[in-house]
């Protein structure tokens, strides 16, 4: 695989990996979010059936800390009595901004219900996993609910088997009562997989989607700003008199050593036409036309042939040597060549030299072609 390709490649999967990674993080956060929110609302509903399943029975009456009621909103501590006597609470801000409901009558209640009857974590958990089931949440849910006595120990209880709720599963925790005095603490049973499986599928087919049609434009851009550099733009200007004032002769031979091969470029101006070799003295290969005339007969060659044994002359500089892979891009620009096509071009060019002359050959070597000529042979070429 040449080098632009690996490159290519890199940087496609290495930009559609960070934002496979970047939306697959996104999609998450936000699903989690929505889960808690669902959660908490649920959570509500079940507590308030919870509520309406109680029987209220009693008077219930609550004193206020006066000297705090006046300085501020919030007294800094409660009292409330029952038959069992006076319940003094300690207020707390960060509880009370959390409490479930921010209505103080309801908080009351919260308190007289709860402390008579005590909620239980079991039985609340039932009711608030059909809530879930109501809002198309089939997750594994489990509670803790902590009750903070007036001495201020602390109770603590939790669903049966839910020794798999930890922090990371921990989707909302809400304080009731008009002290805060219970901690409810809830949990779902959630993956990263199980979250968002349906869009990392969705994302991962988009990605290689993507990236195989940006693989896919770019090769084709590469190869087509190739094939317009190897093109050459010849105007065919028609002939008209022109009178010599003076015919001047110039030849230029410049030898080149090349292993045991001796080969002479030739530039001169003389009739034949441009873009044009000659082989020897009888070989002359017309590029434009695609013709070789050997000892004044002209014969017609394969287009492609005729590319290709143009392609060798133009490396002369490299030894008349042509990588395998550039081979396939000049002569099939539009990605059907192959090693198999590429060969059989090389023997029927081959076999066409060898007919031409014996001492003409092609060989392969480390994924190359490489076009002998004799040494008494000469390539002359017109430019």
């Amino acid at each position: 695989m040449r080098p632009k390709i690996i490159i290519l490649l890199s940087a496609i999967a290495c930009i559609g990996g960070i934002v496979f990674f970047l939306a697959c993080k996104y999609t998450y956060e936000f699903k989690v979010t929505e889960l808690k929110e669902k959660a908490k609302e649920t959570f509500t509903e079940a507590l308030d059936k919870e509520l309406k399943n109680r029987n209220i029975n009693g008077g219930l009456s609550f004193y206020f800390n006066s000297e705090s009621a006046i300085s501020t909103e919030m007294p800094d501590s409660v009292y409330w009595e029952d038959a069992s006597g006076r319940h003094l609470y300690r207020m707390d801000s960060k509880k009370n901004s959390m409490n479930i409901t921010h209505n103080s009558n309801l908080r009351a209640l919260h308190t007289f219900i709860f402390y008579e009857k005590p909620l239980q974590p079991d039985s609340l958990n039932l009711i608030w996993d059909e809530q879930l089931n109501k809002a198309d949440i089939y997750l594994e849910s489990a509670l803790r609910i902590s009750l903070t006595h007036e001495d201020g120990s602390v109770e603590s209880q939790k669903t049966y088997q839910s020794e798999w709720g930890n922090s990371s599963n921990l989707v909302f925790t809400f304080y009731i009562g008009y002290a805060c005095e219970i901690e409810v603490m809830g949990y779902l049973h959630y993956t990263l997989w199980g979250m968002i499986y349906k869009e990392v599928l969705l994302y991962l087919l988009l990605y290689i989607i993507v990236g195989y049609g940006f693989y896919t434009f770019f090769i084709i851009l590469s190869r087509r700003i190739n094939s317009l550099r190897s093109k050459e733009i010849v105007e065919i200007i028609k002939e008209t008199p022109v009178e010599i004032l003076k015919e001047v002769p110039v030849e230029i031979i410049k030898e080149v050593q090349v292993e045991k091969q001796i080969i002479k470029e030739v530039q001169r101006v003389d009739i034949i036409p441009l873009h044009s070799y000659i082989l020897g003295e009888s070989l002359i290969f017309y590029a434009d036309q695609n013709i070789i005339e050997v000892d004044g007969i002209k014969q017609n060659i394969q287009p492609q042939s005729g590319l290709l044994l143009e392609l060798f002359f133009l490396e002369k500089d490299n030894r008349y040597t042509l990588k395998e892979d550039f081979i396939i891009d000049k002569l099939w620009p539009d990605h059907s060549g192959n090693d198999k096509r590429m060969h059989s071009a090389i023997g029927r060019l081959r076999s066409l030299l060898k007919k031409i002359d014996p001492s003409f050959n092609i060989i392969n070597k480390n994924g190359t072609y490489r076009l002998i000529i004799s040494e008494k042979s000469l390539v002359k070429r017109n430019s």
